[in-house]
């Protein structure tokens, strides 16, 4: 006793002390074991092969009544920590410093000689520093992991902030490992001046940083608090630092957790919360600096992997406490192992992500018109924690005013009639929120006391009033820091919902109501449906999320898709549809930017779930007014199609695909269809100016046949809008009746000049069709012309063809014929559905550049009678025109003008009286006429008989009275 130990590198002393006499109780031994260094060692290996000293009682109060072993160093402040008791097994210490002290104190002897209470058998042992791998880690052994710079970084395709989200969402974490070098020795931290063995570690991001017990691996001192305070400066601009804290080596694990009565070796297993109070030996993670933050894992005992333990910032402190008395294990553990050794990572985050709770509160605001990811927080959660998620729609631009219409100003006058303006309706929300839940998942937790559904995660439809705050900052803090350490449940911290908040579903571990899970998968073939997801009600919904057990314990893995619906269009509804808008001239001042754009609504679109789109834009001026439209923006989502100017329509026409169009439609006539003016489907053109010809106008926004992919960022269009003054025109240009023919001259007459780029109207009676016909030919890409005006036929509200009026000589007698829509032979006429009559109306439109005369003329048709199957029809039309299979109007039969492309209408086999009679009265008549004309014959031939022979006669008496007659000189005998 009482003397100083040194030994060489690699030799192993033995020790034995002898049980004393009784006259030399109290006993008192200090034994010194120095390691200076060299081929003396570092380090000083004490061993503990037999030892039996007094009687141990407990860990926490007067546990060594009888005598005790109290270990320190030189280079430590003391911590008066004792073991006693029996051990047959080894016990291994390793010192920290070169140097190394053991007091062993026996106060008294036990009475029964057969129970002796002093035993002492030891060894030392001198090692190199370089040779504590476990401890210190080997620096000289080319081993090649990752480790040091860069620190990992969290890494996900998603963007949190408040900005559009388009499919696919990728979110699969990827973890970009940084370049690989030989592993340094491993980082023990900085020991605090004054303390055994506080640390502290700073910027382990760079460093191979390992928490380890004091004189780890071997026996661990008692009586002793140690404080690992962990601490990221370096944080990259624009990320946040977040710290791990785990060790998935179970064998580098083993804190007393079990009391020295088991007459077994301790099972190997990992104890939690209040199961460490036995003992009393434990380590505490708080989420992080101090001991007033929350705690979010403690444990003993171990054998298994530790949890791994992530802070919300880059702050965690790992406290380490043992109890005041101790005991060697009896029997021996199978290992030697004493303590713990953790690792340290360090992972950054966006720090504008909803990936971590601000201010140790986990309440996230998510407020915009986009959307994004939203994934349970990337750090652990202490027990009994409440998060929510408070996802509001709002955007930079107010719902637009929508001003009352006008009171008419002749209202109709009724007794008990009161006019009244129309209530207010109730203002519409500008934003719903659009939540998928695409994973929920709760892991096991290795407390076997937790309920299925302790963790839940509950959507709400509406506002959530925020988590309630103390008045003091460290309230609550220390108030579930006080609970932890007593093992009692605290209650958590719950969200209240507003007065007109609704429940709309409730996920626990094996009860998932509705998932998106599809989603995951990055399979873009269909997005997810309403039916897999919650729409809310008004432009706000909250997603709670409550925790009994750490989320170190029992990991919660939930992702969801979140999109802030906009629903805001400019202008006022019109119509059915649900995006068409019309917009009035005495409303301009309402709108200051006087803008209309494509529908912002998501369920409009592919992704949302639709196939087609068709909108609407009405403008309606004043009678003096045209509408004045500029288009900034267009989006057709790489259709294949363009906008070309053709000089044959005077106008923007869409080539190729047909399932993107803007079209600017006119609208001069009421009641009737528009004229279609120009067709954008790509930005080529673009910006572009479009003035109308009337004061009323359309814009017909149409998409077709959209998959998952599309939505407004990829289909969509922008412009500006305005009313100016002008001369307005006068004339109607709406023409009907059976036929006639318009006639167009230039250049116009006064009265006529600002009715010049004005369309005609032909509008047929009921049930009847229109056949117009003009000189001229059909253009096309390989027609010439000799003038440069054109005739544009429109049918059924679209741009039918274009007419050349004067082409080449050999095709000056080419005739352009036009019929309505739904026309046909009646032989391969269609039978149309109800409600599907085409528009039968034709407008014709003059586009003169040069001094020119045209005429186009019309002629209203009806179908023949058609004889189906089992039905004979009574008898055929009378008035037709066979060229056309089709009846005309019998006002124009046989009056005087041929209406038939053929003239049959004017045939003479038809405008005869007297070949319209029936065969047999044509006989008859032509029977009567020759009995007539032979009576007629034979009277006149019995008159000339009769009167020839009366001449005979008197000649013949006047002879005989002049008995002789000498004529010229002869002589004539009758």
């Amino acid at each position: 006793c009482n003397k100083t130990y040194y030994g060489d590198v690699g030799k192993t002393y033995d020790l034995e002390l002898h049980r004393p006499k009784e006259d030399k109780v109290p006993y008192i031994c200090k034994l010194t074991f120095n390691a200076p260094g060299d081929d003396f060692g570092d380090i000083v290996q004490l061993t503990f092969d037999s030892f039996t000293l007094g009687k141990f009682v407990s860990f926490t109060a007067e546990g060594c009544p009888d005598g005790s072993l109290q270990i320190s160093e030189a280079q430590r402040p003391d911590v008066g920590g004792l073991w006693c008791g029996t051990s047959w097994g080894p016990a291994i210490y390793y010192s920290e410093t070169p140097s190394v002290s053991i007091i062993l104190k026996l106060l008294r002897l036990s009475k029964d000689q057969t129970g002796f209470n002093f035993d002492f058998r030891m060894a030392y042992k001198m090692i190199r520093k370089s040779d504590a791998v476990v401890r210190y880690g080997n620096p000289f052994v080319g081993i090649t992991q990752v480790a040091g710079t860069p620190a990992s970084t969290e890494r996900t395709s998603v963007e949190y902030a408040n900005t559009s989200m388009a499919m696919p969402v990728q979110m699969v974490e990827q973890h970009v490992p940084p370049p690989t070098k030989p592993s340094s020795e491993q980082f023990l931290g900085d020991l605090i001046t004054g303390t055994y063995c506080s640390r502290i570690f700073t910027d382990c991001d760079r460093k191979k940083c390992r928490l380890q017990s004091p004189n780890f691996p071997g026996l661990y001192p008692r009586n002793l608090t140690c404080y690992y305070a962990v601490r990221q400066h370096e944080v990259p601009a624009g990320k946040h630092a977040l710290i791990h804290v785990k060790q998935p080596r179970g064998q580098l694990v083993a804190v007393r957790a079990r009391p020295a009565t088991q007459a077994e070796p301790p099972p190997r297993e990992l104890r939690l919360w209040q199961d460490c109070d036995v003992v009393q030996d434990y380590v505490t993670v708080y989420d992080g600096y101090t001991t007033r933050e929350p705690v979010i894992l403690k444990f003993c005992g171990g054998g298994e992997p530790v949890p791994e333990a992530i802070s919300s910032g880059p702050e965690i402190l790992v406290e380490f406490t043992t109890s005041p008395y101790g005991t060697f294990l009896h029997p021996t553990p199978p290992h030697s192992l004493h303590g713990f050794q953790l690792e340290v990572q360090v992972t950054f985050v966006d720090a504008e992500s909803p990936t971590y709770a601000k201010n140790k509160r986990c309440e996230f605001w998510l407020r915009g018109t986009g959307g994004g990811v939203l994934a349970s927080p990337r750090h652990s959660l202490p027990r009994n924690s409440t998060c929510l998620y408070h996802l509001r729609g709002s955007g930079p631009t107010p719902p637009s005013p929508t001003p009352p219409r006008p009171l008419p100003k002749f209202p109709e006058q009724r007794p008990g009639t009161v006019w009244r303006r129309p209530a207010p309706r109730p203002p519409q929300p500008q934003f719903r929120v659009w939540l998928s839940i695409l994973k929920f998942h709760v892991g096991t937790s290795l407390s076997s006391t937790d309920e299925d559904c302790s963790t839940t995660l509950m959507v709400w439809d509406g506002e959530m009033m925020p988590l309630s705050e103390c008045n003091d900052v460290a309230c609550e803090k220390e108030r579930q820091r006080y609970a932890e350490r007593i093992g009692d449940p605290i209650q958590p911290v719950l969200a209240r919902p507003a007065s007109n908040t609704t429940l709309l579903a409730r996920y626990c571990k094996d009860k998932v109501p509705r998932t998106c899970d599809h989603a995951i998968l990055q399979n873009t073939s269909r997005p997810c449906s309403l039916g897999e997801s919650f729409v809310s009600s008004g432009s706000s919904l909250t997603i709670e999320m409550r925790m009994v057990e750490s989320t170190a314990l029992r990991p919660v893995n939930f992702r969801a898709l979140y999109e802030f619906v906009d629903l805001h269009q400019d202008g006022e509804p019109y119509g059915t549809g649900p995006c068409s808008r019309i917009f009035y001239s005495r409303s301009r001042d309402h709108y200051a930017d006087r803008k209309f754009q494509g529908p912002r609504d998501i369920f409009l679109y592919g992704r949302g779930g639709s196939k087609n789109i068709s909108c609407v834009y009405r403008f309606e001026g004043e009678h003096d007014e045209v509408v004045k439209l500029r288009f900034n923006k267009l989006l057709n989502g790489n259709r294949t199609c363009r906008s070309v100017t053709s000089p044959d329509f005077n106008r923007l026409l869409c080539v190729g695909s047909e399932n993107f169009s803007v079209k600017v439609l006119d609208l001069p006539w009421p009641n009737a269809p528009p004229i279609q003016r120009d067709c954008l489907c790509s930005n080529r053109s673009l910006p572009i100016n479009i003035k109308s010809t009337s004061n009323f106008a359309e814009v017909r926004f149409t998409v077709l046949s959209m998959d998952a992919l599309d939505d407004y960022n990829n289909l969509f269009f922008e412009g500006t809008w305005d009313f100016v003054k002008t001369v307005p025109c006068l004339q109607k240009r709406r023409v009907r009746g059976p036929s006639g023919e318009i006639k167009y001259t230039s250049p116009s007459e006064e009265d006529e000049k600002n009715c010049e780029n004005q369309p005609w109207l032909i509008d047929p009676g009921p049930g009847q069709y229109l056949y117009v016909k003009m000189h001229g030919i059909i253009m096309s890409n390989k027609t010439k012309c000799e003038t440069k005006n054109r005739i544009v036929v429109h049918t059924g509200g679209a741009i039918h063809v274009s007419v050349c009026p004067k082409p080449p000589a050999d095709s000056r007698h080419h005739v352009v014929e036009v019929f309505s829509d739904g026309w046909a032979v009646s032989s391969n006429a269609m039978i149309l559905a109800p409600g599907q009559d085409p528009i039968r109306t034709i407008a014709v439109e003059f586009i003169v550049k040069e001094p020119a005369s045209y005429t186009v003329t019309w002629l209203e048709l009806t179908r023949r009678p058609s004889v189906t199957a089992g039905l004979q029809m009574s008898r055929d039309c009378e008035q037709r025109c066979p060229e056309l299979d089709a009846c005309i109007n019998a006002s124009l039969w046989c009056d005087g003008v041929s209406h038939c492309p053929s003239g049959y209408d004017e045939a003479l086999t038809h405008c005869s009286v007297l070949l319209q009679l029936a065969p047999l009265h044509l006989i008859l008549a032509m029977l009567a006429v020759v009995v007539v004309l032979s009576v007629v014959c034979f009277a006149v031939w019995r008159s000339c008989r009769q009167r020839t022979s009366r001449s005979i006669s008197q000649h013949r008496l006047k002879s005989i009275s002049s008995e002789t007659a000498i004529i010229d000189g002869k002589e004539v005998i009758c």
